[in-house]
C-alpha cells in the first residue's frame, strides 16, 4: 500500500507539473507535450513497478548446505548453560550462518524484553527501506526570481527527518540566502519539514527516559522551529514579516539553492555503537511515511516494523511485541529466534551486513562493548548490540556475530531478565568466551 500511494502521488505530481507548464507557457493541446503524455505516464508507472520489484524479493531465505557445525562449540556452550540452570531467566539461540544450521537453543521462542537490542529491528528495517546509501536531505529552495535584492516569490525550507541536525548546523545552509543577493522576501516562507508530529512520551516510559533536546532540530515542535528559523533568516539580513512564514508543501516549480546531507550510516552508528535512544526512536517517522497511514507517523512506523517482520523475515508466529523503536519500553518483546533471523537477514544483504560490521560495537574495543570481553580470548572477535534496562530487577541482552575456529560465521541472541545487570553481563561475557576454544 505504501508503494502504491507513492506511485499515485508521483503520477499526480507529474500531471500537476505538466498542467503548470501549460498554464504558464500557454501551450496548445496539440503540441508535443500532450502527444508524449501517454509515454510519460507509462514511464512513471514503469518506474513505480520497478521500485516495488526492487523492494520485493528480498525476504529471508534458507539455503541448506552439507556443512557440519562445530560440535565442540556446541558442547562447550551446552555445558556452560546447563550448569547454570537459569530456566526462564534466560533465552538463547546460537546459529551457524555458514552451515545454515542451529548450533544450540535454550527457550529460543520465548518472548523476552530486548532492551536496546530492539534497535537491531529498527535499524535493519530502516536500511532495507531507505537503502544503505540513503542521505537525509535538508534544502533551501526558492520559487520565484530575485531582482534588486527582492525575492519575488517564495523561500522554502525543506526538511527530510534528519535526526542529527541541530540549529547550529543550519547556519552554513542559510548563508546561501545572502550569497544569492536576497535581502527581502515578497512571498511566503514555506516550511515543508516532513514531520507532522513531535515525539511524545511513550505511556510505559519513565520520565526522563528520552529527552526532547536530544532529538533532531526538526523534531522540536512548531514554536521552537519557527523561532529559530526566523532568527536564521533575519541573521542573513533578509527582511520579512512574521506573518509570511507558514507550513505547507514545496511547490513543484521550486529551485534548490542549498543542500545539507546526513548519511544514514551516521545515524545507524549512533543507534548501534552508542545505543542512542532518541536517534532510534526518531527513525519511526521516516519509516512511517511508507505505510500509507496519515493519522500518526510514529504509529505507522511501528506498523512498518511489524510488516517487516511478516514480509521480510517471513514470521507470522507470535515472535514480537512492538511498543517503541528504541527498546526503552519494558513491554517490548522479541524472541531469540526472531533476532537470529534479523541477523541472518542482514547477512543475506551484503550492503547491510557491511554496515553492521562497521557500526556494531566490537568486543573490548569500542562502543558499548569497550569495557567488556576485553581478554585475549574474546577481544575484537565479536560484534554485537547490547541492551540494558534496570527495571524489572534487571533486563539485559546481547546479540551479534562471530567466527568460530572453522571460519564459519555464526550469530547469536542472549536475553536475560529479572537478573541484576552486572550479573547478567558477566554471564553473557563468560558465555561468549565459550564460543572460542581455550
Amino acid at each position: 500500500m505504501g508503494n502504491l500511494m507513492l506511485l499515485i502521488q508521483t503520477v499526480f505530481s507529474v500531471l500537476q507539473s505538466i498542467c503548470q507548464i501549460v498554464r504558464v507557457q500557454k501551450i496548445s493541446c496539440n503540441t508535443t507535450v500532450f502527444k508524449l503524455l501517454p509515454v510519460l505516464c507509462a514511464v512513471v508507472l514503469t518506474w513505480g513497478c520497478g521500485e516495488k520489484a526492487k523492494v520485493s524479493g528480498t525476504a529471508l531465505t534458507y539455503n541448506p548446505t552439507e556443512l557440519a557445525v562445530d560440535d565442540s562449540l556446541r558442547q562447550r556452550v551446552a555445558h556452560f548453560i546447563e550448569q547454570k540452570n537459569l530456566d526462564t531467566l534466560l533465552a538463547f539461540y546460537l546459529y551457524d550462518i555458514t552451515a545454515e544450521k542451529p548450533v544450540y537453543e535454550y527457550h529460543k521462542d520465548s518472548l523476552m524484553p530486548p532492551a536496546s537490542c530492539m534497535k537491531l529491528l529498527t535499524g535493519i528495517a530502516l536500511l532495507h527501506r531507505l537503502g544503505t546509501s540513503y542521505k537525509f536531505n535538508t534544502q533551501l529552495c526558492v520559487d520565484g526570481t530575485v531582482k534588486s535584492g527582492v525575492l519575488n516569490g517564495n523561500l522554502i525550507v525543506y526538511g527530510g527527518y534528519d535526526p542529527l541536525l541541530t540549529a547550529g548546523d543550519l547556519f552554513p545552509l542559510f548563508r546561501k540566502i545572502g550569497d544569492r543577493g536576497i535581502r527581502r522576501v515578497s512571498g511566503k516562507i514555506i516550511l515543508d519539514l516532513g514531520v507532522n508530529e513531535y515525539p511524545l512520551h511513550e505511556e510505559h516510559w519513565i520520565p526522563g527516559d528520552l529527552k526532547r533536546g536530544k532529538f533532531g532540530f526538526f523534531y522540536q515542535g512548531d514554536s521552537r522551529i519557527e523561532r529559530e528559523l526566523k532568527y536564521l533568516i533575519h541573521a542573513q539580513g533578509v527582511a520579512f514579516c512574521d506573518g509570511q512564514m507558514s507550513w505547507g508543501r514545496i511547490p513543484h516549480t521550486a529551485r534548490r539553492i542549498a543542500l545539507l546531507q546526513t548519511p544514514v550510516e551516521d545515524v545507524v552508528q549512533l543507534m548501534w555503537k552508542n545505543s542512542a535512544n532518541e536517534k532510534s526512536e526518531s527513525m519511526l517517522y521516516p519509516l512511517g511515511r511508507y505505510t500509507g497511514r496519515t493519522d500518526s507517523l510514529r504509529e505507522a512506523g511501528k506498523d512498518y516494523l511489524r510488516r517487516f517482520i511478516r514480509e521480510e523475515l517471513c514470521r507470522t508466529d507470535c515472535c514480537a511485541v512492538v511498543h517503541d523503536g528504541c527498546g526503552m519500553c519494558i513491554h517490548n518483546a522479541l524472541t531469540p529466534s526472531l533476532i537470529v533471523d534479523l541477523l541472518r537477514y542482514a547477512c543475506q544483504h551484503q550492503d547491510i551486513f557491511d554496515m553492521a560490521q562497521r557500526t556494531l560495537p566490537r568486543s573490548g574495543t569500542d562502543g558499548t562493548l569497550i569495557g567488556r570481553m576485553n581478554k585475549p580470548r574474546t577481544k575484537g572477535k565479536i560484534i554485537a548490540k547490547t541492551g540494558t534496562l534496570t527495571r524489572e530487577n534487571g533486563i539485559s541482552s546481547l546479540s551479534g556475530y562471530f567466527r568460530d575456529s572453522q571460519g564459519h560465521l555464526l550469530c547469536f541472541a542472549i536475553m536475560n531478565k529479572h537478573i541484576p545487570i552486572a550479573d547478567a553481563q558477566l554471564f553473557q561475557d563468560r558465555l561468549c568466551s565459550e564460543f572460542f576454544p581455550r
